[in-house]
Parts: structure tokens; C-alpha cells; sequence
């Protein structure tokens, strides 16, 4: 969003899913706000139990360092209570004409948007949704933050970059920079990029715990071969393997009611790309032994961490071939 300092609204509320979105909005208000001569900035992070005392504090009195100042809240959810939208409808309704309110919070229900507080935000200043970026946008998307940071248009390498990270605009603003840095002058060598772009996609954590789900023992051992002289690999792997097969449980929790896999890919939100390697691993393991490969991923966790005398490599390597469904599980 581009915004000039004469443009400037006294609030400001930034919310949605997309948390790079709402970083980069507040970048760009916090600069305008700099041009117009707002140079002191306080911040709180609000939950249920905030003292709002503080805030009402800081508009009540005047700065010994700056006539203007900008007070950001950063709300760690929607729900902040009937004693917060009130104080937060009050602070909003008698904000002095020196400071600017802005406001951030992640994704907010339709109750919560119907909410006094939200409507108060709403009539008074500038409120801005960010919606997550849908898999037919994010290429356009990856290509226009290309060309804002001076990297010449490419469709081909944007596509690259979306298929790699799976529509984690933070992973996609990364690749991105890395793009700046390694051709400054903005002319990308289209074939070196896409040719190491699908090496470097083959042998991370990621893949290999793909693999896995999916059901390729083959890849799984090449991959694996691949990143065991990495030190720092199996905290990550482990790390990883937790949150995707506590993910995947609760899809097959979801699944033993819904009885349509589509509807539970949909709920959870998983990328296109991963539909095929959800679906399989969802179809070969019933939630029982997922479980079981989750406890005994806990127990790889506490050899990592020295509180059991686990071989970690050899285990997370018997872990990851009995999810690919090589070896069978021990009742």
C-alpha cells in the first residue's frame, strides 16, 4: 500500500492471515508516518488480561521528546474482552490529534468484525484485511515483488519459486532476496537458477519427509544418504516430522467424521502441490499408528536432547521407512 504523509488517517487497523502482508503494511505506514513528522513510537503487545490504563497514560499526557508520536498495538488475538472493547472503543473515539493509532492483529472472525470496538476502528480510521494469497495469485504476486526490488520480470523463475515454497510468502519473499544478492544488477541467469532451484528442492527435510508420506522408501534412503553429514539435521528432521504427523492425525481425526478427504484438505489448507503426499499417507495409516510413530518420535526427542540413549540417526531412519510403509510397525 502506498500512502502519503498528507494522506495519513489518525487510525490504522491491519489484520488477516497472511502475517508478511501485515508487516509489510506496517513498514510502509510507519514510514509515512516518519515523513510526517511522527518520530516516537510506543508499542504494546495486548491479550485478555492488558492494563489499558497504560494506553489511555500515554494520550493523555504529552511526550518530553515529540510533539507526535504513534502508539501500535499489537493484539494477540480478536478476543480482547468486554473491559478491552470498551477501552479500545473510548481510546479510538477521544485519540488526540498528535498520535496515530495503529493497530495489528491476525485473522479475525465475522463476530469479531461486528464487534463495537471493530466498527468504532472502522468508522474512525483505515482498516485493511489481508487475505492469504491464493495459488493462482501467488506467481503474479512472487513476479511484483521481483520487479519492486529491481530483479527483471520472469514468469518461468516465479513459478519456480511458488512450487517451492508452497504459498509461505515468508519463504517466497526469501528466495526473492536471495535472488537480489546473488544478481545485483537484476538480470537472473533463468537456466543456473531453475537447475539449482530443482536440485536443492530434492534433498532438503521437507522432501525427505514427502517422500515418506508418500510412500517412497527409495527416495526416502537417497534423500536421507543425502543429509545425515549434517549436523543441525536431526533436530530440524525431528522438529519437522513432529508438526507434519501431529498435522496429518488431526486430518485423520477430521477424516473418521467427515468421510471426504477433499473437505478436510480443504479445512486444513493444504497446498495443491501436497494434496497427492496427504492423501496417501492418509490412506495407508490409520490414526493408530500414527500415534504410535509420534511416540516414538518423542522418544528420538529426548535422545536428541541427551535424556535417552537412542541411536537418533539409525531410529529417525527406521521412523521415516516405517511411515514410507517399508517396514512394519511393532505392536
Amino acid at each position: 500500500m502506498k500512502i502519503k504523509p498528507q494522506q495519513l488517517d489518525a487510525i490504522y487497523l491491519f489484520f488477516g492471515a497472511e502475517i508478511l502482508l501485515i508487516e509489510q503494511s506496517l513498514a510502509q505506514i510507519n514510514k509515512t508516518a516518519k515523513q510526517a513528522g511522527f518520530d516516537e513510537k510506543i508499542s504494546f503487545e495486548i491479550d485478555a488480561d492488558f492494563d489499558w490504563n497504560q494506553i489511555f497514560r500515554e494520550t493523555s499526557t504529552a511526550s518530553l521528546f515529540s510533539p507526535k508520536r504513534i502508539i501500535k498495538c499489537q493484539l494477540k488475538t480478536g478476543k480482547i474482552g468486554i473491559k478491552g472493547a470498551k477501552a479500545l472503543s473510548e481510546i479510538a473515539s477521544t485519540l488526540p490529534d498528535n498520535i496515530l493509532l495503529i493497530i495489528s492483529t491476525g485473522k479475525l472472525d465475522m463476530a469479531q468484525q461486528k464487534s463495537k470496538w471493530f466498527k468504532t476502528l472502522e468508522q474512525l480510521g483505515n482498516v485493511v484485511q489481508h487475505f492469504e494469497v491464493q495459488s493462482n495469485h501467488l506467481v503474479g504476486w512472487i513476479a511484483n515483488h521481483m520487479v519492486e526490488l529491481g530483479l527483471e520480470a520472469n514468469t518461468e523463475i516465479a513459478q519456480s519459486i511458488a512450487f517451492c515454497t508452497e504459498g509461505n510468502l515468508t519463504a517466497s519473499m526469501q528466495e526473492i532476496q536471495k535472488l537480489k544478492m546473488a544478481y545485483p544488477n537484476g538480470k537472473i541467469n533463468t537456466q543456473e537458477y531453475l537447475e539449482q532451484a530443482n536440485q536443492q528442492s530434492k534433498y532438503t527435510v521437507y522432501s525427505l519427509i514427502d517422500a515418506a508420506l508418500f510412500g517412497n522408501s527409495n527416495q526416502v534412503n537417497k534423500i536421507y544418504q543425502t543429509l545425515i553429514s549434517d549436523m543441525a539435521m536431526p533436530i530440524q528432521l525431528s522438529n519437522s516430522l513432529y508438526r507434519e504427523i501431529e498435522s496429518v492425525i488431526g486430518m485423520s481425526i477430521e477424516l473418521r467424521q467427515v468421510k471426504d478427504i477433499n473437505t478436510v484438505l480443504q479445512n486444513h489448507r493444504v497446498w495443491n502441490k501436497r494434496k497427492p503426499v496427504i492423501t496417501n499417507a492418509l490412506k495407508r495409516h490409520p490414526y493408530q499408528r500414527l500415534q504410535k510413530l509420534l511416540l516414538s518420535l518423542g522418544r528420538i526427542d529426548r535422545s536428541i536432547k541427551g535424556m535417552d540413549n537412542l541411536n537418533v540417526i539409525d531410529e529417525l531412519h527406521v521412523l521415516l521407512l516405517s511411515l514410507a510403509g517399508e517396514t512394519k510397525w511393532v505392536q
